[in-house]
């Protein structure tokens, strides 16, 4: 059973739908201890053989999350920190996704363009997650820098002006129109 589903660590109900399996098979499914239930869209695989990735579960609590600030960074490479948590931006208005065991998440609300500028989706193997692109992650870190640290903020920039994939054009772009032009063309001034 689930043998298709074997790379997934995170299960929706309609993809075991779409794979043919009734609400009953499923239950079976979660007694027999394959399957352990997340909340009432998803299910988490305990047959999962790939290797763990608290990002995977970010979509699992809520399909608007999207991975941001220093997880984000972290993920690009931007910031060394060892993080206890995952940061996941949900749109201003959202329900706080009930909590699950692990990993955990800590939210952040995002409003308009905040929330919807730079979503890229990451599929591994088909788990799916959704995560702000590396200039989007610099802008928002950068308005976050008095509750993430001026030392996280500089070391993030620092490390993004050194990549050899960053985008200047873009990240200016996304400055402007975060409204936060000033600040950050005084980060890469400085840092340049």
């Amino acid at each position: 059973m689930l043998k298709d589903r074997k790379s997934q660590q995170y299960i929706s109900v309609r993809e075991l739908k779409d794979d043919g399996y009734s609400y009953y098979k499923i239950n079976k499914l979660v007694k027999s201890g394959k399957l352990s239930g997340v909340n009432k869209r998803y299910y988490e695989n305990l047959s999962y053989k790939g290797e763990p990735n608290d990002f995977y579960a970010a979509n699992a609590c809520s399909e608007k999350s999207v991975i941001c600030l220093l997880s984000a960074a972290v993920y690009y490479g931007l910031s060394s920190e060892r993080l206890s948590h995952v940061d996941a931006a949900l749109p201003r208005r959202s329900r706080i996704p009930t909590a699950i065991e692990w990993p955990v998440m800590k939210y952040y609300l995002f409003s308009g363009s905040r929330y919807t500028l730079g979503i890229e989706t990451v599929n591994e193997k088909g788990n799916i997650y959704k995560i702000y692109d590396m200039e989007k992650t610099v802008c928002d870190i950068l308005f976050y820098r008095n509750k993430l640290g001026f030392e996280a903020a500089v070391d993030v920039v620092r490390n993004y002006m050194q990549h050899k994939e960053r985008n200047l054009n873009r990240l200016m772009s996304y400055a402007e129109k975060l409204r936060e032009k000033t600040v950050v063309r005084q980060f890469v001034e400085v840092l340049v």
